[in-house]
């Protein structure tokens, strides 16, 4: 599987002579030291990096790997035709938070968006829903144009959304013991309708911690291939699978060029470092929606407290006022008793004198 094993100091001479040290220096350790592990041969490639990812899983060179990850996924036989350009009605002013995407469309007309998502994005299940639905409107309206009066929504075929996350969530770490979730039919009544979008959440990551290394059947071995740099575990499942060995002997003649390498090395970086930017604008704005919503909360309540203590006051007055009333009424009173003793002594003083 390995062809000349460079050194490290080898590598780096060939950055010198390819005039890419300042390229290399620019990357972070942990990116050289990812570039030299696979340079040297002792780490495999970072395959679920945009640029490696399509090197080896072009649709339009290697159709039949993408099929075979893909009918091996979906549980279904399918075959790749051609791939479709990632445009249209698809909503991404908001920036992508994909380090891979490509779209493709099988030979019975559906259609398949692989995804690998490297940083955790927020709403997965709706951003997936989205993107689906984007897909679904793309194929309606070509179908559509292409068939014209004898359209039928029979013509509209399935539509696969496959999500690869290197980092899971709290949303897939609920569920630990399972690495792929595939969506069933949202009937609780036995109703049999087919429906079509359908959804794969693949969490690497999970299965990675969960596998130990162990290759049980094809599709793990096309997990670990994407999940692993181990040298050894990618030459077990090269000497298993023929298709395997095709990859490696492609990946080992790609590492002789350290130019290229290196340069698909940069391009991921960029892509990474534009989407955990934009994973960091996404989070701020979510927190700032939240402490919007405590705010109003806050600012809620204390009008509500406002109110109450307004209706306590005025409370207070009228009971302060009918106080006041009582008050005079009892002076009212107070004098008429005073005029009423004056009175009393002015007949006592009267039987005296009528005594005498």
């Amino acid at each position: 599987m390995r062809n000349e094993q460079l050194t490290k100091d080898e590598v780096l001479r060939r950055v010198a002579e390819a005039g890419m040290e300042e390229v290399y220096n620019g990357m972070p350790k942990e990116w050289q030291g990812k570039f030299l592990r696979f340079c040297t041969g002792e780490g495999g490639l970072p395959i679920t990096y945009d640029p490696f990812f399509k090197k080896v899983f072009d649709p339009e060179v290697h159709p039949e790997r993408l099929s075979r990850l893909l009918s091996l996924v979906l549980g279904r036989k399918l075959k790749v035709r051609r791939a479709l350009p990632n445009e249209g009605t698809r909503i991404l002013d908001e920036g992508s938070l994909l380090i891979m995407d490509i779209v493709v469309e099988m030979e019975d007309g559906s259609i398949a968006d692989v995804e690998i998502q490297k940083v955790p994005y927020l709403f997965p299940g709706e951003r997936a829903a989205c993107y689906s639905a984007d897909l679904l409107m793309r194929q309606y309206v070509r179908v559509k144009g292409e068939k014209g009066k004898k359209f039928s929504y029979r013509d509209i075929k399935k539509v696969y959304t496959v999500v690869l996350l290197e980092k899971s969530d709290a949303t897939f770490k609920a569920v630990p013991k399972v690495w792929m979730h595939r969506s069933g039919k949202d009937f609780d009544t036995g109703l049999e309708m087919e429906l079509p979008q359908k959804y794969v959440f693949i969490a690497l990551d999970i299965f990675h911690r969960i596998s130990h290394n162990k290759v049980e059947g094809e599709l793990e071995a096309w997990m670990h291939l994407l999940s692993t740099d181990n040298v050894e575990v990618l030459t077990r499942i090269a000497g298993e699978y023929h298709v395997f060995m095709e990859i490696f002997e492609e990946i080992e003649a790609f590492r002789q060029d350290i130019g290229g390498v290196l340069d698909m090395f940069s391009d991921a970086l960029r892509i990474l470092d534009r989407n955990t930017v934009q994973l960091m604008i996404d989070e701020m704005q979510e927190e700032l929606e939240e402490s919007k919503g405590k705010v109003k909360e806050q600012a809620n309540e204390i009008e509500k407290q406002a109110n109450e203590i307004e209706k306590q006051a005025s409370e207070i007055e009228k009971q302060d006022d009918k106080i006041k009333q009582q008050a005079k009424v009892l002076e009212e009173k107070q004098g008429e008793l005073e005029k009423k003793e004056e009175r009393i002594k002015e007949l006592e003083n009267l039987l005296k004198e009528l005594g005498r």
